[in-house]
């Protein structure tokens, strides 16, 4: 009996290696995603945790204040998306989403005033050093989205 047991563990580990091992030369080929891509903003900022926490409730507020002037339908349409995002599923991007919407050009408006302020109230937060290196970030992704792709 024991015997049996000590034989089953070995041929279960070798069944689900046979699975597995074909697997690994897709996986190997499959392209990364550069690291700079994944870095979120702030993440060289330093940021403190209050400043972390002001930051957050500001994005909080802005995101309440957008999604009160959208409908339903759109409030419908951006949760879709958010969900597809989620399932790692390729959907719009972010301004083909929104203009997906057909906000009117009240809505637009409104829009336009919330994000403003949401800017003015983060760039608050930062410290002058802070600034400076947001700033300079802002330039090298302008820069890169200038030169032509290799």
């Amino acid at each position: 009996m024991n015997m049996k047991r000590s034989l089953l563990l070995p041929g279960a580990l070798a069944l689900a290696l046979s699975y597995a091992v074909p697997m690994l030369p897709v996986v190997a080929q499959t392209p990364t995603v550069p690291a700079e891509r994944h870095q979120k903003r702030g993440v060289n900022l330093n940021l403190t945790a209050d400043q972390k926490v002001q930051l957050k409730q500001i994005r909080e507020s802005t995101r309440s204040q957008i999604e009160s002037i959208l409908t339903q339908e759109q409030k419908d349409q951006l949760a879709a998306a958010k969900q597809q995002r989620q399932q790692g599923q390729q959907g719009q991007k972010a301004r083909g989403l929104w203009a997906s919407l057909n906000l009117t050009a009240d809505q637009k408006a409104k829009i336009k005033a919330i994000r403003q302020d949401a800017k003015q109230k983060m760039a608050a937060v930062f410290t002058p050093e802070q600034r400076q290196q947001l700033e300079q970030q802002r330039q090298q992704r302008q820069q890169n989205r200038q030169q032509p792709a290799q």
